[in-house]
């Protein structure tokens, strides 16, 4: 069983509403199975509702936090072991070697960039994390959609989309980690 799993997602909270319930969902799928999150640490939008719903099932929770964080006091109180790092390339090396499972919820430009360095790792052969899209709401489509596209247009190796998998729920991500 993979045990430690990274979770790149927003920590905005102004988001669709299918958004919020499925960071809820991931966090007790990852508390109850007695995994550890692996995530950005702060205590704002759907990253604080994955690690309380990560600490309230009984997972173990990292925080991995630059210290721009830090300075805006925005750490969560979820946080069980904090690694500090000086900026967001630091924080996204940290994650990537203290994981072995890359799940990404619906997120932004900072979730599109650690997402497409764990595949550009993978790709090359430097790492070798699963990658999972956790599809909340469709949100994952148009990635995907370009990702084949890259492919058609030989732009990325014709193996690119395998390399990722898609979970809509937390039985997904159970099959997946085994």
């Amino acid at each position: 069983m993979k045990t430690r799993i990274a979770v790149f997602l927003s920590s905005r909270s102004d988001i669709p509403a299918a958004y919020l319930p499925a960071a809820r969902e991931v966090g007790e799928w990852i508390g109850r199975t007695g995994r550890t999150l692996v995530y950005g640490g702060a205590r704002r939008g759907q990253m604080e509702v994955l690690a309380q719903a990560v600490r309230q099932s009984g997972g173990r929770v990292i925080g991995v936090m630059p210290d721009i964080l830090v300075q805006r006091h925005l750490e969560s109180d979820a946080v069980q072991v904090a690694f500090y790092t000086a900026g967001l390339d630091d924080r996204k090396a940290t994650m990537l070697r203290e994981s072995e499972v890359i799940v990404a919820l619906p997120g932004g430009i900072g979730t599109l960039d650690e997402v497409f360095t764990a595949l550009a790792e993978n790709t090359i052969g430097t790492a070798n994390h699963q990658i999972i899209l956790y599809n909340a709401g469709g949100c994952w489509d148009a990635m995907l959609a370009m990702l084949r596209q890259m492919v058609s247009d030989h732009l990325a190796d014709a193996d690119v989309v395998d390399r990722i998998a898609v979970a809509t729920t937390a039985d997904d991500l159970e099959r997946l980690c085994q």
